[in-house]
């Protein structure tokens, strides 16, 4: 995750994200995030999956501190072998790994990001 420098969520940890493009498709969309926020190649885009649709609604914006935002996400996961090296962006302070249980445990992370824990520890307890 990165510690974001812009609202919504400055100061704190999230996943790479980021907006869709006009006439971008979403494939596409996923490799520019993927890259230029945390400097990872995707390769092979079918080792994504769609976790589902996700409201985020937010008091403020990158555009205007007094404006809401509400984003829909479109989170995507994917498992590695191993920890590839990742580069760091002007949107983010720092980068970092986390496992799972320790996010979705504790309140030192936002809400959404408790849930994609959450959600990604039961989909991993189902197929195992």
């Amino acid at each position: 995750m990165g510690k974001r420098n812009n609202q919504p969520l400055r100061g704190e940890w999230f996943t790479p994200g980021g907006r869709v493009f006009k006439n971008e498709p979403w494939q596409e969309c996923l490799r520019r995030v993927a890259k230029s926020e945390i400097g990872l190649v995707v390769e092979d885009i079918a080792d994504f999956r769609l976790m589902g649709v996700w409201d985020h609604f937010y008091e403020n914006s990158l555009m205007d501190e007094q404006v809401s935002t509400h984003y829909v996400n479109l989170p995507h996961y994917f498992f590695l072998t191993k920890r590839p090296k990742l580069s760091i962006d002007q949107q983010h302070d720092d980068l970092s790994w986390f496992d799972l249980e320790e996010i979705s445990n504790s309140n030192s992370f936002h809400e959404y990001i408790q849930g994609y824990a959450s959600w990604l520890i039961k989909f991993r307890s189902k197929n195992d």
